[in-house]
């Protein structure tokens, strides 16, 4: 999946964000694939994969909003327009927006402005039981005001 992350520097350091999501990563894979794979469980789990041909990346893309706001800031709007000319080109038949309904209104609204049909678009809604990263002082995180873009 390709993701165009725009993050601002003073709200979240990109560099401890990769770190943290790597750490998740590998400590998922740890944990899925355990202490029981040997080298013949390897070697057939790589025969069985789908070669790079036969996986077609979908695109992805995450716009973030400032603290209680739903104006479409100019870093937004870029990821946004991309995404919209991403769709255009790709001719996606459907263009999914997946987060709070406010700002995948606010988003909808941008697609729309650039070009993308009202009628490709499906807004699905998210609240905020699920957060990406739980704040430790029970504030909110920056990150997890965010709207997803995917078809």
């Amino acid at each position: 999946m390709s993701l165009n992350i725009p993050m601002r520097p003073t709200l979240v350091r990109p560099t401890l964000v990769r770190t943290t999501l790597a750490a998740g990563l590998l400590a998922g894979c740890a944990a899925l694939l355990g202490a029981g794979l040997t080298s013949a469980n390897a070697q057939n789990l790589a025969a069985a994969a789908p070669t790079a041909e036969a996986v077609k990346p979908r695109p992805g893309y995450i716009v973030f909003f400032e603290q209680n706001s739903t104006e479409v800031s100019p870093t937004a709007a870029g990821t946004i327009r991309i995404a919209a000319r991403a769709a255009r080109v790709n001719k996606a038949p459907m263009v999914r927006i997946v987060g709070r309904a406010d700002y995948a209104e606010a988003v909808k609204a941008e697609l729309v402005r650039q070009g993308v049909s009202a009628s490709s678009i499906v807004l699905v809604g998210r609240d905020d039981t699920g957060p990406l990263v739980r704040a430790s002082t029970g504030g909110t995180e920056p990150i997890n005001r965010r709207v997803l873009i995917a078809f």
